[in-house]
């Protein structure tokens, strides 16, 4: 099997390579990942899936040492680099590649997936770069695009007032200028950035500020308002791996709580396998040429019609839930990239499975102390249907605080 992205050497570093560039703690036999995004804790259910998985050995990357994955039992080597939005990052990510000459490089988070679809160009020979190509990238991440293709094969969409705004904002904001929106609406960054670029607004008069914030907020200062489907019900998420355009792994699960409340990370959710909205997930991802890890994200409408919202093209939040219950995206998708001898390696896939995420809910109620209440963020937490997403073989990285936290009380 070939690489997802064929890629030609024109980096700049010089490829100065000795066994001494190694660190004494990798391993010769097995395959070598180099994980980024060690701050993110979903680099710690990757880490162990590929340690457990196919015997990889892990050259994790964070900011800092003391950052979660470098912090982790199933991380081998430990190396650094600059956040993914600082201008160093993606020389450092060269230099990283030269000296450990990985098997592969896996980003986590959706800036360094954009980061390395930019350099992808100049990574060393001997590294496969398991990203989809650039243009369906590019589809999936502008999610007006990502609906316009969802609308082309069928798949409901919600309906904007997009165009509506611009036309009320270029005519100076009139205060009739909402005729022709029905509120409460929900805005979004046009263009995917990793960040928190959502709101919803209830009423005209709270519009603007809220517009304003956002817009200031996004990438290009292009913003999607929309209708609000289904205010405080389940997200949906369904997740594939394409390979060579084939369906590697398919999982789909239901959020039922998540924060921000109004649908972000999520804190309890539980597997839904549904063949529906997996046909149509499939379909979507085979428009736009997809190759690679993404998670499409549905609302659903009270007749029970499913909602394209978005399609991340990254690991998700709540990867633990998949990896956990058998769905191990991340050891097929490397070992599908590495070797077309071997079945990739997807565990034992279960059909039921629920999981909360108690750092995660703890840590806004901290945040969000004065709208928060701790009685039902506690009770949420307290499931016993549901497993935790903690791991218990790996408690010290779990619980490492994030790292701008641990530099704010180093000062």
């Amino acid at each position: 099997m070939r690489p997802l992205t064929a890629a030609r050497s024109q980096c700049t570093i010089p490829l100065l390579f000795t066994a001494d560039c190694v660190d004494a703690g990798m391993r010769t036999d097995s395959p070598r990942v180099l994980v980024l995004d060690g701050d993110n804790v979903n680099t710690l259910s990757v880490a162990r899936e590929l340690s457990e998985d196919l015997d990889a050995t892990i050259i994790g990357v964070g900011t800092a040492p003391y950052s979660r994955l470098l912090r982790s039992n199933y991380c081998d080597v430990g190396a650094t680099a600059p956040a993914p939005t600082d201008d160093g990052y993606a020389d450092s990510v060269l230099r990283l590649l030269i000296q450990y000459r990985p098997d592969v490089v896996l980003p986590i988070s959706y800036e360094s997936v954009a980061m390395l679809d930019a350099i992808r160009t100049d990574l060393p020979d001997h590294v496969s770069l398991p990203i989809p190509r650039s243009e369906s990238l590019n589809t999936a991440k502008d999610k007006h695009a990502a609906l316009a293709a969802g609308g082309r094969i069928g798949v409901d969409t919600p309906k904007e007032y997009s165009r509506a705004v611009d036309h009320c904002n270029d005519a100076g904001r009139p205060d009739d200028g909402f005729d022709d929106v029905q509120f409460p609406v929900f805005l979004k960054a046009r263009q995917e950035s990793g960040g928190e670029t959502t709101a919803l607004v209830r009423e005209p008069l709270n519009f603007w500020e809220t517009y304003d914030h956002v817009t200031d907020q996004s990438p290009d200062g292009d913003v999607l308002i929309q209708e609000v489907i289904d205010e405080g019900g389940p997200t949906y998420g369904c997740g594939l791996l394409f390979l060579d355009n084939e369906v590697k792994l398919i999982f789909s699960h239901e959020e039922l709580r998540s924060v921000p409340r109004r649908g972000g990370s999520g804190t309890h959710l539980r597997i839904l396998r549904d063949p529906h909205l997996e046909a149509r997930s499939i379909r979507l991802l085979r428009e736009i040429g997809w190759n690679g890890i993404a998670l499409l994200e549905f609302k659903k409408r009270p007749d029970g019609t499913y909602v394209l919202m978005e399609i991340n093209p990254k690991f998700w939040a709540s990867y633990a839930l998949a990896s956990r219950y058998g769905y191990r995206f991340a050891s097929a998708l490397v070992a599908g990239v590495l070797d077309d001898s071997r079945e990739p390696p997807i565990g034992s896939p279960e059909p039921v499975g629920e999981m909360v995420f108690p750092l995660r809910e703890f840590t806004y109620y901290l945040r969000n102390r004065e709208d928060e209440d701790l009685f039902e963020c506690v009770r949420s937490m307290i499931n016993p249907s549901a497993t935790w997403s903690v791991d218990r073989r790996d408690v010290r990285a779990w619980v490492t605080p994030p790292v701008e936290l641990i530099e704010k009380f180093r000062l």
